[in-house]
């Protein structure tokens, strides 16, 4: 095993590469260069040029000095690659800032038919960070000024290594000092896996799509470990080969033995998918900090002469509901407030005969009204109820001045644990109020279509009263546009329909809330084109086709039988 390579008189291989980009199997690479060394000194040197699969940009020529005449007749990314895994047979590798290099050296291991190259792979740059945290800069060209070494970084791939090889000698000397011995120490140290047991698992991803999409990361026998949404979906799921195997994530890639990617050309889609998968499979190791994962409701009980204020996580059948709120926490703590600042009764139990003769608590302490016992009228108790409900229907703002007035007093007073309450009042009162402000303004709306437009590819996501009702999805080209129309006509009459429009704007579900939330958060942070429903869905169909067409520059396509039967 590598790890077991001692660090006075191993082989380790100081590599650096020169690319086209960023992105392993999207970019490619232009140049290998290696260094060889075993205690403490060089013994053989690879350099190459790589021919790419497409012109080198203008930026990395002047970057490099690399040009597409100088590779003109380079060897291929695949003879390249297999002369170097020849030269580094059996060492360590080393690189500075290894998940670049490592991220498109494997790639194309892969693509060649070879498992990715044998761990652990040490990085000078993360060594840098461990042995001088103090310092802030750890790029290659600070790190050899910091070591004074003879060699120069130059963007050119064997001068950068050359910089790597006599920088990482010299942190030997550093790391031997503190005991570590080995590669595997030294990987540990920067927190790499010390074997290879998540690099070999990196072919699970080489032939997923790098581009906008959802993932889904399952174990032997299909269970979903992890999901999420990635701007490129394959980058985003080989990074997590290259963690720490310590964290999180890297926890879920060591029991992942498949990953399945659905490709969107919409964020919003990508964002409703990721929702739609977590709440389906709730994978363990997948946090889910989503707006309307619960919901809560404020429930006023009108039947009794002196109704109570409750919090319910379901919608209550009887009395008066208001919400729903996303923060159950948040509301409860609200309510509490509301009770004792306005002072409404603080039990819900109905008042009947022989009510006051039981035990409370709250009568004890004279921390009630208590009605029970005939302390209030009902005139008097139903003006602090209307005030108490005012801070939900445009009043919060009355309310918030009181409890910041409290807050401060009580910090003046030095009464820090009651000053402590009422800041947490103060954001819980804001965390309710915001999220009953999105969904009553979402509902109020009859409908809308979201339309978006990626490369070749178009989205349309249907809103009505705030739920997603439908997302039609299609090509952009002449003859594709027709065919988007059709199954949009048949999705908007769906959607739209007359009893869809009648339905119960308050009664959403779990998933409806979630989502409401993600629409409106796209809404507002991507600010997408949005057509409204202004009469009917033929023609909002129009509008939508219009609106794709304008922004595509291209004619309208003729109206499809479908509209036109109408």
């Amino acid at each position: 095993m590598l790890g077991a390579t001692s660090l006075r008189d191993g082989d380790f291989v100081a590599v650096d590469i020169e690319t086209t980009g960023p992105v392993p199997g999207c970019d490619s690479i232009i140049e290998i260069g290696a260094v060889r060394m075993r205690a403490g000194r060089a013994i053989g040197y690879f350099e190459t040029l790589v021919r790419p699969e497409r012109p080198i940009p203008h930026a990395i020529v002047e970057l490099t000095g690399i040009s597409d005449d100088m590779v003109a007749n380079a060897p291929s990314v695949r003879d390249a690659v297999c002369a170097f895994r020849a030269f580094a047979d059996g060492a360590v590798l080393v690189a500075h800032n290894h998940r670049f290099d490592m991220g498109f050296l494997d790639f194309e291991s892969e693509r060649i038919g070879c498992q990715p190259f044998d761990r652990p792979v040490l990085d000078t740059l993360l060594l840098s960070r461990r042995l001088h945290p103090h310092e802030r800069r750890h790029n290659l060209r600070d790190v050899s000024r910091r070591y004074g070494i003879a060699a120069v970084p130059t963007h050119r791939a064997l001068a950068d290594a050359s910089a790597t090889a006599e920088v990482f000698q010299l942190m030997v000397a550093e790391l031997l000092a503190i005991g570590i011995e080995d590669a595997a120490g030294a990987a540990r140290l920067c927190g790499l896996a010390p074997r290879g047991d998540l690099a070999r698992k990196l072919v699970l991803a080489t032939s997923l799509p790098d581009g906008p999409g959802v993932f889904v990361l399952r174990d032997a026998s299909g269970r979903v470990l992890y999901v999420a949404r990635a701007l490129r979906v394959r980058s985003r799921v080989r990074s997590m080969f290259y963690r720490s195997p310590d964290d999180r994530e890297s926890a879920a890639v060591a029991r992942t033995e498949r990953v399945d990617a659905v490709r969107c050309a919409s964020g919003l889609h990508a964002q409703l998918l990721e929702s739609r998968l977590r709440a389906r499979y709730a994978p363990p190791f997948t946090q889910d900090n989503e707006r309307g994962r619960t919901m809560a409701y404020v429930r006023v009980d009108t039947r009794q002469p002196y109704p109570a204020l409750t919090v319910m996580t379901r919608r209550p059948k009887t009395g008066v509901a208001i919400g729903p709120f996303t923060n159950v926490w948040a509301l409860r703590r609200l309510v509490e407030s509301l009770k004792e600042h306005y002072g409404l009764r603080r039990c819900s139990r109905r008042l009947n005969g022989g009510a006051f003769h039981l035990h409370c608590a709250y009568r004890a302490a004279s921390a009630c009204p208590r009605p029970c016992a005939g302390a209030v009228d009902r005139s008097e108790y139903g003006a602090r109820l209307t005030a108490a409900l005012s801070v939900f229907e445009g009043g919060h703002l009355r309310f918030k001045a009181v409890l910041q007035a409290l807050r401060e007093r009580a910090a003046m007073d030095l009464r820090y644990e009651d000053a402590i309450v009422h800041r947490d009042t103060l954001k819980a009162l804001d965390k309710s109020v915001s999220s009953l402000e999105i969904v009553r303004a979402a509902v109020s709306s009859r409908g809308s279509a979201i339309v978006e437009v990626s490369g070749e590819d178009a989205t349309v996501v249907l809103v009505r009263h705030g739920r997603v009702a439908g997302i039609v999805r299609g090509k952009t080209d002449s003859a594709s546009l027709r065919r988007l129309r059709d199954r949009l006509v048949r999705a908007a009459r769906r959607a739209f329909s007359p009893e869809r429009m009648a339905e119960d704007v308050w009664a959403l579900t779990n998933r409806q809330l979630r989502e409401l939330f993600i629409v409106d958060g796209y809404r507002r942070h991507v600010r997408p084109l949005e057509v409204p429903l202004v009469s009917g869905p033929d023609e909002l169909v129009e509008a939508v086709m219009a609106a794709l067409s304008a922004s595509l520059g291209v004619s309208r396509p003729a109206p499809s039988e479908a509209l036109s039967g109408a």
